[in-house]
């Protein structure tokens, strides 16, 4: 988005109400991909001068409204005011505790996504957010499902997706949503497992249950074992494209950018990294045996489903995942990934506008049903203990049964890191 400066276009396109509210979306969105607490904002300036303004008031025993309510002047109100917007955007309205902590993730989506963040959309350019979600976050199938994206545009055009190791993955999504830097990797990916449990047991991917971070990727580009996007390229591969030569000769040699349209081709050559951010450790120095296992368990069908080795070269010490050899045949049902998955058998591109068209019925009849298997009172009140102690950085409450290939069990005790 940055590199093709959406933002801008997005803002410029819209009436006075939505581009400021697209405005501070993308404002909000930079904050979050810099800090997971972010401090520094404007918010917390502005918070700050207003506490700072009640409190000079108070001191001069001067009340911009002779009013009180519940026994508190409206001086008051103004602090308590300032404090809880401050709080709510620092803490509150960031991806560890939204994207964590189920109850709060559930009154969020109600209360802020539902009703506020509708005027902070765009679908013209899939876009901002509202009441699925984050528009780019969502996957390939509910893109279609939701009416978004046409099956007629998703047959048509240049679709991309960008895969990773599930292992850097995992690790970039530890620097994203950890609580903070007391919170170590394997007890983040404990923890983590344990936010997945309704898609690990019931397949379920609504952002209600499921927010996007947890889900793998094939889930982004595939549908009931079929590849809807087009065109699926491996993140460490977009090296080979920093340069028009490079891209040459990348074509030559068997990768995921070789045999890429042009116009996909075009749009990625010379993409700048962003986003990133810098840790002390290479990615593969966060692993140990546990949490490459615990890894592997949940995002097993990524490995296979686009090539991925289960094994990190780097690191000799550790043993691949045992599940490995019992796995392999779990992902009989998807087609082997492949950039021509749109080619058929003359040799030409071949329409898949029967497919798309049944994705999205089934999407939609699925939403539906899940839908009406609770009640929104039952919903909205569901608290979990575990889920609400999983904040606390550090503490683990409950022990892990896993088993073994032999018919034995692992277990990994719970303490305090």
């Amino acid at each position: 988005m940055q590199h093709f400066n959406v933002p801008q276009k997005v803002i410029q396109s819209r009436g006075f109400i939505k581009s400021n509210a697209m405005k501070y979306f993308f404002m909000r969105y930079g904050q979050l991909e810099k800090a997971n607490f972010p401090i520094k904002t404007k918010e917390n300036v502005v918070c700050g001068l207003l506490l700072i303004f009640s409190l000079i008031l108070s001191y001069m025993n001067v009340e911009l409204v002779p009013l009180s309510l519940f026994g508190i002047t409206c001086n008051g109100w103004l602090a308590i005011l300032s404090i809880f917007v401050s709080f709510f955007t620092t803490i509150i309205c960031t991806a560890p505790v939204i994207g964590r902590i189920t109850p709060v993730h559930r009154w969020y989506l109600w209360f802020v996504h539902y009703g506020i963040f509708r005027v902070c959309e765009a679908l013209d350019w899939c876009t901002g957010t509202n009441k699925h979600g984050y528009i780019m976050h969502l996957t390939a199938p509910k893109l279609l499902g939701y009416g978004y994206v046409s099956t007629e545009q998703m047959d048509n055009m240049c679709s991309l997706a960008i895969v990773r190791n599930p292992y850097s993955r995992m690790v970039s999504i530890y620097g994203y949503n950890r609580f903070g830097e007391g919170e170590s990797f394997s007890a983040f990916m404990r923890r983590w497992k344990k936010g997945m449990r309704h898609y690990l047991e019931r397949d379920e991917k609504e952002d209600w249950y499921t927010p996007c971070h947890y889900l793998p990727m094939f889930e982004y580009t595939h549908f009931n074992g079929k590849q809807l996007v087009q065109s699926i390229v491996k993140q460490e591969e977009l090296k080979l494209l920093k340069t028009k030569e490079g891209a040459e000769e990348a074509a030559k040699m068997d990768n995921s950018v070789s045999d890429l349209p042009d116009i996909v081709r075009d749009a990625l050559l010379g993409m700048p990294h962003t986003n990133s951010r810098k840790t002390g450790l290479k990615w593969y120095d966060f692993y140990d045996q546990e949490t490459m296992d615990l890894c592997y368990e949940m995002y097993k069908m990524d490995f296979t489903v686009f090539g991925y080795s289960s094994a990190i070269k780097e690191r000799h010490d550790l043993m691949p995942p045992r599940q490995v050899r019992r796995d392999a045949l779990g992902a009989s049902k998807f087609d082997k990934w492949s950039r021509n998955s749109y080619i058929g058998s003359s040799g030409l591109r071949e329409s898949q506008a029967n497919l798309l068209g049944s994705v999205k019925s089934s999407v939609r009849k699925e939403m539906y049903r899940r839908a009406s298997t609770t009640t929104l009172k039952e919903s909205l009140i569901q608290l979990n203990k575990d889920e609400i102690l999983a904040a606390v950085a550090g503490i683990r409450t409950m022990s892990t049964v896993e088993g073994s290939e032999d018919g034995g069990s692992r277990r990994s005790s719970e303490k305090e890191d």
